[in-house]
């Protein structure tokens, strides 16, 4: 499990999530603006919510497919996370938190799609071995 290049990309992508969701929470609770409450929570649980899916894919180590479609959809709910952040967060008074949530979103993202680009290598590596015997 810990030896294939796609668990550490998939380790890598849960690194970023937590330390995402760490640095929101971090800056959530250091706003003095508090009347936005709805839209911080929808954010709050996009963030958890990438997190659980990057876990359930590393501990899928075994379901190749189970694995790509977790990835996938952690992809679909980061980049809807990201157009989030983009369009809706105006408001926010610290933009330095806005930037490193885009740059370690867009990294997740990026960890997330090497990951897959493995798995689905390996599968083949699989399937052209059956097709040998």
């Amino acid at each position: 499990m810990l030896y294939r290049i796609q668990t550490f990309y998939l380790f890598l992508s849960i690194l970023i999530s937590s330390i995402s969701l760490y640095l929101y929470v971090y800056y959530y609770q250091q706003k003095e603006i508090k009347n936005s409450f709805f839209i911080d929570k929808i954010f709050l649980i996009f963030l958890i919510i990438t997190f659980i899916l990057s876990i359930i894919s590393l501990l899928f180590f075994k379901k190749k497919e189970i694995q790509i479609f977790c990835n996938c959809l952690n992809i679909l709910i980061n980049s809807a996370t990201l157009i989030y952040i983009l369009f809706f967060s105006y408001y926010y008074k610290y933009f330095l938190i806005k930037k490193n949530l885009i740059i370690l979103i867009l990294s997740t993202m990026l960890f997330l799609y090497l990951s897959n680009k493995k798995i689905k290598k390996d599968i083949e590596l699989i399937r052209s071995m059956n097709r040998i015997r």
